[in-house]
């Protein structure tokens, strides 16, 4: 059948989106408007493309010519453009023109990303349109799995905080506390003398059982928040509070090892906590004894002697007429203590 088709210039488009009309010079006569989106005001095709796959030194009309007499692929690759090689059909017009048809290949997902293509820029056949929903899909799959992973990530760091944490005064409980202090004391024996030391506290409320007899727990849960609030506000950052239960309050304080940086401190809680606490009506006095112990005094530190040592130094204090501080030594362990 030898049938000639006739097609108005201003139906290529919509055939064809990727084609364009070039007359015998290389002038863009017509551009579909896929083309156009990705090659910008670019008049004539050398302005456009490069040739690929072809004689160092080769110009592209001829290159195009060629590949339309002989009935071959050409491969252009966009300029100034980091995308895979274009790849197309020429057909020769008359007069040397040149309708050239081009499709992204592999590079269609670049394409759809740099351009913000869509399925309108496309023919209703192409294939790439199955791509591009599949690129869609793909997109909408991993923001799901993203948004998924991040509230499964947000959720175990709320378990976690949730197991370390005491839940009335925000403080670490006792796991959050051992986890804090079994560190320290493993930088402190790993380093050389002097190194990564630190201190040690431990906080005993005095009267607290009274609050709660007269005023009920409600009052006993204000006061404890109250010192927790304390605590934080005399402290710095990067020490670890905690909460190991009912009226006990354990301090790891790196880096502070002098006796009167732990005096001063303790003067500043003690004084602090011994402001009377409102709770509906009612007045709440407690006060605080604290025992200290200092790293510096051990060849080899650990967990167990610390504590009870901080603790023996905390029952000093309590001997001691309560409401102060007592720093752990030997006279602390003879039940003597030092000064506050």
């Amino acid at each position: 059948m030898n049938l000639r088709l006739a097609i108005p210039v201003e139906r290529l488009s919509p055939l064809m989106p990727m084609h364009m009309l070039l007359d015998e010079a290389g002038v863009v006569m017509s551009c579909g408007l896929t083309l156009r989106k990705m090659i910008g005001a670019a008049r004539r095709v050398e302005e456009a493309f490069e040739i690929r796959r072809a004689a160092p030194g080769s110009r592209i009309m001829p290159e195009l010519a060629r590949a339309a007499q002989q009935g071959r692929r050409v491969f252009l690759a966009l300029k100034h453009r980091m995308l895979p090689t274009l790849r197309g059909e020429v057909t020769e017009l008359g007069q040397g023109a040149l309708l050239l048809n081009l499709g992204l290949g592999i590079g269609v997902f670049e394409a759809i990303s740099a351009f913000d293509l869509t399925d309108a820029d496309f023919a209703a056949d192409d294939l790439a349109i199955e791509i591009l929903y599949l690129h869609k899909s793909n997109q909408m799959i991993r923001a799901e799995l993203s948004r998924h992973s991040q509230a499964l990530e947000q959720a175990r760091e709320t378990a976690e905080t949730q197991a370390f944490t005491d839940a009335l005064t925000g403080l670490l409980n006792r796991r959050g506390f051992e986890l804090a202090f079994e560190s320290a004391i493993r930088a402190r024996n790993r380093g050389e003398p002097g190194q990564a030391e630190f201190a040690l506290m431990q906080l005993d409320l005095d009267w607290f059982k009274q609050i709660n007899d007269r005023f009920g727990h409600p009052a006993g849960d204000a006061v404890l928040c109250r010192v927790a609030d304390i605590l934080r506000k005399e402290t710095r950052s990067g020490d670890s509070l905690a909460r190991i239960g009912g009226d006990e309050f354990l301090i790891l304080l790196p880096d502070l090892q002098g006796e009167s940086a732990l005096q001063a401190l303790g003067r500043r809680i003690i004084s602090a906590i011994r402001e009377p606490i409102w709770h509906e009506g009612n007045l709440c006095r407690v006060s605080a004894s604290i025992g200290a112990v200092r790293s510096t005094g051990y060849e080899q530190c650990d967990s167990a002697t610390l504590i009870a040592d901080v603790d023996s130094a905390l029952y000093a204090a309590k001997r001691a007429g309560r409401g102060c501080l007592r720093l752990f030594d030997d006279e602390s362990a003879a039940g003597l203590g030092s000064g506050a």
